[in-house]
């Protein structure tokens, strides 16, 4: 729930503001609270279908953003009175929050447009993993590159690099402080976001597909088998509480919870071969059934990306 703790972070941020000091907790924490901002929109628009309508709402979004980052800027304080006051504190939390949102949905939208001229540069070579008939005829079998990891997990590691960015940027506006003054304190916050963010998000993606490991998931009649690494696991369906499956984006991924088993393979973020699509297919007809057969219950999905099976609690 990004944006509860978004607004988490903001709460606690104000009475900062409001004692007029320079605390590096309250701007901090405005900083992590406008990242989350930001990454609940841009997850949003990913969610979006068709693709080509999240593009454009995350298009005007981030046109919004740049819109409303002036208004903070330069028109708000005028607005207020110059000795500090609850308003002025809320205005000055919103103001330092849109910077990092605003940063991370143009980086986002970036990012977004290098792979559609990417995927238009190569729409013929480029293709996902199939599914493929079992040896003995009896399953589903598919091969796939993916980063062992949770969603959790990754989620951490990239607020560590929004925090790690933001204490950088903190002691270059301090060291240059001259500066500052001159260009403006968000004219530069979103400059080191550009600076220093890109460069970090650049780097986190490449330690993270560094992990990547070739994976072999099969789906017999009775169980699921995993090979990855050397490594071979086997979990009956009768074993499994939660099992999630998504096709597309950074998040495409295999999620499996159960009896003795806790798997997360996230095969968005891995890397493949030149002319392939870090994605997987769809579940087959045959895999749904065999699923639902072991008494796990699809959770439709609010886009129908995400296929998720749990095991009534009953």
């Amino acid at each position: 729930m990004p944006l509860l703790w978004a607004l988490l972070c903001g709460v606690l941020a104000v009475p900062g503001y409001a004692a007029g000091g320079d605390a590096f907790l309250p701007f901090l924490l405005t900083l992590a609270g406008g990242w989350l901002c930001g990454m609940s929109f841009v997850n949003a628009t990913a969610r979006m279908s068709p693709p080509r309508r999240g593009a454009i709402v995350h298009g005007l979004g981030a046109i919004a953003a740049g819109l409303l980052l002036a208004f903070l800027a330069a028109v708000v304080p005028d607005l207020l009175a110059p000795k500090p006051n609850p308003a002025r504190a809320v205005v000055a939390v919103v103001q330092m929050a849109a910077a990092p949102a605003a940063g991370w949905i143009w980086l986002a939208l970036i990012g977004r447009l290098t792979s559609a001229l990417r995927l238009r540069a190569t729409p013929a070579v480029l293709e996902g993993s199939e599914w493929e008939g079992a040896e003995r005829g009896s399953g589903s079998v598919l091969r796939f590159a993916a980063v062992p990891l949770t969603m959790r997990a990754l989620t951490l590691w990239i607020l560590l690099v929004v925090v790690v960015v933001a204490g950088i940027g903190v002691a270059l506006m301090i060291a240059f402080d001259a500066f500052v003054m001159a260009a403006g304190p968000r004219l530069v916050i979103v400059a080191l976001g550009i600076v220093l963010g890109l460069p970090a998000y650049l780097l986190l993606s490449a330690l993270l597909r560094r992990r990547t490991v070739a994976c072999t998931v099969r789906f017999d009649v009775d169980r699921l088998q995993l090979e990855r690494a050397g490594s071979t696991l086997s979990v009956r369906y009768a074993d499994v509480e939660r099992l999630v499956w998504r096709s597309d984006s950074e998040y495409a991924r295999l999620e499996v919870r159960g009896e003795g088993v806790e798997l997360s393979l996230i095969a968005g973020i891995a890397r493949v071969p030149k002319g392939r699509t870090p994605a997987l297919p769809p579940l087959s007809r045959r895999v749904r059934v065999l699923l639902e057969g072991a008494g796990l219950s699809p959770s439709p999905s609010r886009n129908g990306r995400v296929q998720r099976f749990v095991r009534d609690a009953g």
